[in-house]
């Protein structure tokens, strides 16, 4: 599977083996010196095998074949126990045992192991292409025994006949059935599934083929998408041993690393994701080519985990670069680009070129049939965001309401995705002032949120209590809103993103800007700004709305010079990135005048900036359809009263008279 927003690989793509199925890895015998750990009491047979796979995979790739060994021989006694000797999952099992004997250097006990496998699968009638691999790693035991030359390691194998002995392979129906599911967001049918799909293959022998290793996979996808993100480590990295068996070349083993990269993603840690994508995509263009679905979607990956750096202008130019060599070929791949891209837009503050691409992507994915649900559902939500960041919040509002009921179907109510897209949502009912029912939808996704487990959803409870925090504040509730924001803070310091601790510092000063305390207040302003500049530079949106906000604290502490400069640099910066009516663009100019009238005796400069925004005002008020949204209108028309006073204060400073 690939991604973020992952797709279950076809056949010849990528899923995950069973749970309770050893992958090809290795294993150890009975008379282990230190015996596994016992089984937790209440535990099943099942989740037993499932923990010591797990345990044994894990010790075999940081090459503690001891411990290996102890871990796989545990499992065996258990496969022999439930399932009988004569079982192809206890042939499995004693194979997954014999690799790790192999590493521990113990020849003799591995090919006894091996023989014992080999013994079992041809007495239950299995071929030579599940055999060859087995024989060949006995072989590779004796002559290390004999201290001769190693052996090859076991050969990649093809499709294994089935357990009746037939050369056709009823199962592909069975993954694509598991594949259309998690297209159609059934995540539950689709784990059901993919493991009955394994589980099948086990029973045929065919563990350890790349089918088997695609179906791991694809599993993995299916516990990243339901926040089960130990499980889908657990499963990729099956999937990886299979591969890596295969051929330590495998061009799989790039998507393995995607998916990977993905689950750190979810569980925040972005700067290792960053890395992992690019490894991925790079390896995927060599051996996929530059336009296969699993290349742009690496890309489009690594491209996600640069804009949780604030990085992602880095790629832009390889996704429009895609973008232009797909030309309008339809297709979810080249959607899901469009999207990425205007994710980046929104970063640099072009709101309407990332609604532009949103819309594409959303349209791009509904004419496609092999769409999968969740990924529209995703999109759906980055259009809200784009449309919410532009000022269209009744447009925003109208999108997020899919956004969440798509995301309740796919994902559940409690899923993070869904969270996100309430999130959201409640930004619309606030910016609309429905500050009663934006609270009400804060509040429950922030007990969701709280609910999740992992650093990466702590971080979102905490964007979440700052949001609520700001209802609170706009109702006038300034204790309960200054304790969240200082939750928030700590949260934000704790887990170390620079960008959602200068978030965090300017919520908190705006609270106590608001209960009077304008030193403390201009202090975190100043160290909010100093981190958007480190994280975004000079000229990103939030840098420059920042020097505004900063800008009036510092004037009304009587730091005028500073405030000035501040100010100034943010009302440079919106009026190259706005129009010239937009209410952002007005405020700052009324700010900045504010601080010439007021503070600097400048009072024909402070005539000049209130004549603009005047202007302005007049311009937007006479055409409200060039707003594309009513509820922009109003508060256009809302600030026009405020705007008037100071324009009639500016005149009579200009006039002579008493301001």
């Amino acid at each position: 599977m690939i991604a973020s927003t992952c797709r279950p690989l076809a056949v010849a793509a990528l899923v995950a083996l069973a749970s309770a199925t050893p992958a090809l890895a290795q294993k150890a015998p009975a008379q282990s010196p230190q015996p596994a750990a016992p089984a937790p009491s209440g535990e099943t047979a099942a989740q037993q095998v499932a923990r010591l796979n797990a345990e044994g995979e894990a010790a075999f790739q940081r090459r503690d074949y001891d411990a290996a060994v102890r871990a796989f021989d545990a499992a065996l006694a258990i496969y022999i126990r439930v399932a009988g000797v004569n079982d192809a999952r206890t042939a499995m099992a004693a194979v997954n045992l014999g690799e790790a004997l192999l590493g521990a250097g113990r020849y003799a006990d591995a090919e006894e192991v091996f023989a014992s496998a080999e013994t079992i699968l041809t007495n239950l009638g299995y071929g030579a292409d599940t055999l060859a691999p087995i024989q060949r790693a006995r072989a590779m035991a004796r002559q290390r025994q004999a201290g001769g030359p190693a052996a090859a390691g076991p050969a990649r194998t093809g499709s294994a006949p089935s357990a009746g002995g037939g050369a056709a392979d009823p199962l592909d129906a069975l993954n694509e059935q598991a594949v259309a599911r998690y297209r159609a967001g059934d995540l539950a049918q689709a784990e059901t599934g993919f493991l009955d799909l394994l589980s099948r293959l086990e029973d045929a022998g065919r563990g350890a083929e790349e089918f088997a290793g695609v179906a791991w996979v694809n599993l993995g996808e299916v516990y990243t998408q339901q926040s089960r993100l130990e499980e889908a480590i657990n499963a990729i990295e099956r999937a990886r041993a299979i591969f890596t068996a295969l051929d330590p070349a495998h061009r799989y083993i790039a998507v393995v690393e995607n998916n990977l990269s993905a689950v750190r993603r979810r569980q925040g840690d972005s700067a290792q994701a960053v890395d992992g994508y690019q490894s991925a995509y790079q390896a995927m263009s060599r051996s996929f080519g530059e336009t296969h679905p699993n290349t742009l979607s690496a890309l489009g990956n690594y491209a996600n985990a640069l804009i949780d750096l604030g990085r992602g202008r880095e790629a832009q130019g390889p996704l429009e670069a895609a973008i232009a060599a797909a030309g309008d070929a339809p297709g979810g791949d080249l959607a899901m680009l469009r999207s990425h891209l205007g994710e980046i837009y929104l970063e640099l503050g072009a709101w309407e070129q990332a609604v532009e691409q949103q819309r594409l992507a959303v349209s791009g994915l509904e004419q496609d049939a092999q769409t999968s649900r969740g990924d529209l559902a995703q999109v759906r939500r980055r259009l809200g965001r784009a449309l919410t960041l532009a000022g269209r919040p009744v447009e925003a509002e109208a999108v997020l309401l899919e956004a969440v009921s798509e995301a309740e179907q796919v994902f559940g109510a409690g899923a993070a995705e869904t969270i996100m897209a309430q999130t959201l949502l409640a930004t619309t009912l606030f910016d609309q002032a429905r500050f009663d029912e934006a609270e009400a939808l804060q509040r429950s996704a922030l007990a969701a949120a709280e609910a999740l487990p992992g650093e990466g959803d702590n971080l979102m409870a905490s964007a979440i209590e700052s949001n609520l925090a700001g209802t609170l504040r706009f109702q006038g509730r300034y204790d309960d809103a200054e304790a969240l924001y200082r939750s928030s803070l700590a949260a934000a310091e704790r887990g170390g993103n620079a960008g959602s601790i200068a978030t965090s510092l300017e919520n908190l000063a705006g609270i106590v800007r608001i209960q009077g305390r304008l030193g403390e207040a201009a202090q975190l302003q100043v160290r909010a700004i100093s981190l958007y500049e480190d994280v975004y530079g000079p000229d990103h949106p939030e840098t420059i709305r920042a020097y505004g906000t900063a800008g009036t604290t510092l004037g009304l502490a009587g730091e005028h010079a500073e405030a000035e400069r501040l100010l100034r640099l943010g009302l440079e910066g919106l009026e190259r990135r706005l129009p010239d009516r937009h209410v952002m663009v007005l405020v700052a100019r009324s700010n900045l005048a504010w601080l010439y009238l007021r503070h600097a005796g400048r009072p024909a400069d402070a005539l000049d900036l209130y004549r603009e925004a005047t202007g302005s005002i007049v311009q937007a008020s006479l055409d409200d359809s060039a707003l594309d949204d009513a509820a922009g209108a109003a508060v256009v028309r809302r600030r026009a009263d405020i705007f008037t006073l100071h324009v009639e204060a500016a005149w009579a400073v200009a006039e002579g008279g008493q301001p």
